[in-house]
């Protein structure tokens, strides 16, 4: 037994790094879960140590992993993310392409930096990835709902929800009426909403009395189109 684990222990601590990070958790809040130091979760990230088998154990419960995964497999953002959380495809809103996709993956942990930086290549080059079965010409992203309070009232999803959202462009704008929406601008705001048509114009509509401008020519602003959802499965 010990000869299967050191052999295999490398994967253990590239695991929790990416653990932590698809669930937004700094190293100090990971620790505390298990009973450790943020010192342990370093040691095991940076390979100078290995978790006990006890601490193994209780991770991989705790997430829901099974444990020959947890050890074996470097695991993708992708595998991460159905383990435990139980996200369910509403395959009406998000159809089976004919090849799987890989978009950028935005966890409410990568939000705030997201809304700085939202123009920068670079960084969001260096996002992590999910693999959905999900096809467009436009640019893609997924995006884990942080606070459902912000969202207009007629729309039922949840904290902890994956949007899976397609970029607004001329080409696609024709199909934005009551559609949920996301605008990101050089105020660093997510500002959510549905398309709604007002004489010849479109704007974003958190509720009655919030309105949102939607300027399609304006290049600082990102707009998005919701195209499908991973709901958390109660």
């Amino acid at each position: 037994m010990q000869i299967f684990l050191a052999f295999f222990m490398t994967q253990i601590g590239k695991n929790i790094k990416k653990l932590r990070n698809t669930r937004g958790l700094s190293q100090q809040a990971f620790a505390e879960l298990f009973g450790l130091s943020r010192g342990n979760i370093s040691s095991y990230e940076e390979m100078r140590a290995e978790p006990r088998i006890e601490t193994i154990l209780q991770i991989a419960k705790y997430f829901g992993i099974p444990v020959q995964e947890f050890i074996e497999k470097e695991l993708s953002v992708n595998d991460l993310l159905h383990y435990n959380t139980h996200l369910v495809l509403e395959a009406g809103k998000l159809k089976t392409a004919g090849s799987l996709t890989e978009i950028p993956y935005l966890s409410a942990a990568f939000i705030p930096d997201y809304l700085i930086r939202y123009r920068d290549e670079e960084f969001v080059n260096q996002l992590p990835r999910i693999v959905l079965p999900t096809h467009s010409p436009f640019r893609q992203i997924a995006l884990e709902v942080a606070n459902e309070e912000v969202l207009p009232a007629e729309i039922q999803i949840n904290q902890g929800d994956l949007l899976v959202c397609e970029e607004v462009r001329r080409e696609n704008a024709h199909r934005l009426t009551d559609r949920l929406g996301i605008s990101i601008g050089t105020d660093n705001e997510l500002r959510y909403g549905i398309y709604r048509e007002k004489g010849k114009k479109i704007i974003l509509c958190l509720n009655e009395w919030i309105h949102y401008p939607f300027h399609i020519e304006d290049e600082k602003t990102q707009y998005w189109v919701l195209k499908g959802v991973y709901r958390q499965r109660k």
